[in-house]
């Protein structure tokens, strides 16, 4: 894994890249993006919920997209924002975010990603597929309640 940090001023969000993320990193990288989340000033709940989705759409673009993802995870004041990239065919057409049946093994993922999180979109081509997830802090919560 490769971590390239975007410092701003202090009022813009903190950016970092983790590059090549894959199944061995993905705990460093789900620890990243819940503390991101806990510094933007999501309530803990809501981060745990958001850190979910992030690890499933991971799961998915490694899995599914060529053995490795490049995480990018911004935060600032009251948003979290992570984006996932994968570098495989993209996503067919067929396939689409449901719920299958409880037969089926596997493919939730993407159902899953938007059940937990209220902002996700997915661009994908046949160079690949990025899905961009945000959480926006609750009102009333201010700061990172770890300390």
């Amino acid at each position: 894994m490769d971590v390239t940090s975007a410092d701003g001023p202090e009022t813009a969000p903190v950016a970092a890249t983790v590059r090549g993320v894959t199944a061995p990193g993905v705990a460093t990288v789900r620890h990243r993006v819940t503390d991101a989340a806990l510094r933007a000033g999501l309530a803990p709940d809501q981060a745990e919920q958001f850190t979910i989705a992030v690890n499933e759409a991971m799961i998915n673009a490694i899995q599914h997209g060529g053995g490795a993802a490049d995480v990018t995870v911004s935060a600032g004041s009251g948003l979290v924002v992570v984006s996932v990239r994968d570098h495989g065919s993209g996503i067919p057409e067929h396939v689409a975010p449901h719920l299958p049946s409880p037969q089926t093994l596997g493919g939730r993922g993407l159902w899953l990603v938007q059940q937990l999180c209220e902002n996700v979109t997915i661009d994908t081509s046949g160079s690949g597929t990025v899905v961009t997830l945000s959480a926006v802090a609750a009102p009333g919560v201010t700061s990172d309640p770890r300390g």
